[in-house]
């Protein structure tokens, strides 16, 4: 083993408390320990450095921001990717109103569904409860809350149609 792998592995607990602080995050902070880990194994042999210890939190500090930097060039990547998608498929004003009329017969028709279909719904779709979870909470089938469901989804199906 070399000397710097025993500095690592003597130092790793205060080596993931470092990071830690400097990624606030418990697991980016495993991830750049287990990349130094590697690092060390690759280039420990090359290196001639008079503080070990040092010389392994330096290039954690390094792994870290690399990966922040890695990070801001993705994020900012994708927001460009997201602004120029947006740009390029933002509706036009005939398909607001399109969409603005569609919501509004969806609406006008889901009031016209018993309140009980209605709830099993938004609990579905805004809730994010599964069939069995709802179910329970209102002490019912699995059965029950799938045919409530299919009455709304066929109002919906209808309205979505006739809006093309």
């Amino acid at each position: 083993m070399s000397k710097l792998t025993a500095a690592f592995l003597a130092h790793y607990p205060d080596l993931i408390r470092y990071l830690r602080r400097r990624t606030h995050c418990s697991e980016l902070a495993q991830d750049c320990a287990h990349d130094t880990w590697l690092r060390l194994l690759e280039k420990g042999k090359q290196v001639q450095a008079d503080n070990h210890r040092a010389y392994v939190f330096k290039v954690a500090a390094n792994i870290a921001a690399d990966w922040y930097r890695r990070q801001t060039r993705e994020q900012a990547a994708f927001d460009g990717y997201a602004l120029s998608i947006a740009h390029h498929h933002a509706p036009d004003a005939y398909e607001e109103v399109l969409a603005k009329e569609t919501l509004q017969r969806l609406e006008h028709a889901l009031m016209a569904q018993s309140q009980r279909s209605v709830r099993i719904f938004m609990m579905h779709r805004c809730d994010e409860m599964s069939y069995a979870q709802i179910a329970r909470k209102l002490a019912v089938s699995e059965s029950t809350i799938e045919k409530h469901m299919m009455r709304i989804l066929l109002v919906a199906h209808q309205v979505f149609n006739a809006s093309v």
